[in-house]
């Protein structure tokens, strides 16, 4: 696993800019500018928020959050970001898409206020890896936090990984290892990421708040594509969770497991939908038996117009720190209430991802 923070971007400062520009960073990043009184956003200031950078960064300035923080909860979520920070694949661009808009991004993670965001579809090239540190620099600055990001190692630089980005000064990750078995075509450790495809990405999660909540998270990214052959992909690794996660239940079996699992059926509506029941079916039986929270809207992706839910978050049956048995989607999906889009999709779609946000709360107390 690579782990970044923003002593990584100043190590950058001080290779490029000399001892003066670090300390302009960390000056930068230490001193906390005068914040407003913050407040939940309504839905006007959510769809502002999507609607451009620089719309978003008046929200965020003048307070305005998808939820005030407070202590005795935490957020936890899960985005597919196109091909950060390319945008598209970078041996085969699409020019309709641009790069990832590193300022708008920056300002809807300060906006939603999540402490732990699993990500797909990063790479891990230099570009990539500059694009990181430039976010958490800019994170760290605009909350006074201290910001985290690790990735999986596996895998060719040019290809998408999973992640996690967490706010260190509100939790904690340890242990942090790939999980074999969840991808479908590894048959051992020494190849987690065989045949092109994600294994899951695991992190053992501590708040830092005392009796804070602890617990497992998993990220996912499963095979994608509208084929049968794609379907059982995904089957065969949902199949082989109890397996993965049975040596980390002596420990605590509270789990979540998250990402995009890429629930698009064999091409048609009506296997779309029979792969979600399914899916749901299979990931009760799992061990120790999991719950895919309801989205609400009921959408996280956009395909030819059509809203469709593909990214899940699975939790616990017995997780008993869980807020509510549902999540909460924002991003362009949430303004345009899963509705038909016709005509041009908006510029999130184009500057962000194809994907939107999910987002679940938790209470920071250990209930076991």
């Amino acid at each position: 696993m690579r782990v970044y923070s923003l002593v990584l971007s100043l190590i950058v400062v001080a290779t490029f800019g000399g001892t003066d520009a670090v300390l302009v960073a960390m000056a930068e990043a230490s001193e906390a500018a005068p914040q407003p009184a913050l407040h939940q956003s309504s839905s006007q200031e959510e769809a502002l928020v999507w609607k451009s950078s620089t719309h978003c960064e008046r929200v965020v300035k003048d307070g305005g959050r998808m939820a005030v923080p407070e202590r005795d909860t935490l957020r936890v979520g899960t985005w597919n970001i196109r091909w950060f920070p390319y945008g598209s694949p970078p041996d085969r661009p699409d020019h309709s898409m641009a790069p990832t808009d590193l300022v708008w991004l920056t300002c809807t993670l300060v906006w939603m206020q999540t402490d732990l965001l699993v990500i797909q579809e990063s790479l891990t090239t230099s570009e990539a890896r500059a694009a990181w540190d430039r976010v958490l620099t800019t994170l760290a600055q605009q909350t006074g936090d201290v910001w985290q990001w690790s990735v999986q190692s596996c895998g060719r630089p040019d290809g998408h990984h999973v992640g996690v980005l967490w706010n260190a000064s509100r939790v904690t990750l340890s242990t942090m290892q790939s999980l074999w078995r969840l991808n479908s075509k590894a048959t051992s450790s020494q190849e987690p990421c065989k045949g092109g495809l994600r294994p899951g990405h695991y992190a053992r999660v501590q708040s830092t708040h005392q009796h804070g909540a602890d617990f497992h998270v998993i990220g996912l990214h499963l095979k994608s594509g509208p084929t049968v052959s794609a379907v059982g992909e995904r089957h065969a690794a949902l199949n082989r969770i109890d397996t993965a996660v049975a040596r980390f239940l002596e420990q605590d079996r509270d789990v979540i497991i998250l990402g995009d699992l890429n629930t698009m059926g064999a091409g048609d509506r009506h296997s779309q939908r029979s792969e979600l029941k399914y899916l749901r079916r299979m990931v009760a039986k799992e061990e120790p038996g999991f719950d895919d929270l309801s989205p609400k809207p009921r959408c996280s992706h956009y395909f030819r117009g059509r809203g469709e839910w593909l990214d899940h978050v699975l939790v616990a049956k017995d997780m008993t720190e869980m807020r509510t048995r549902s999540a909460r989607v924002t991003g362009y999906c949430a303004v345009a209430g899963c509705r038909r889009i016709k005509g041009e999709y908006p510029p999130a779609y184009r500057r962000l991802s194809d994907h939107c946000p999910v987002i679940i709360e938790i209470d920071n107390r250990d209930l076991d």
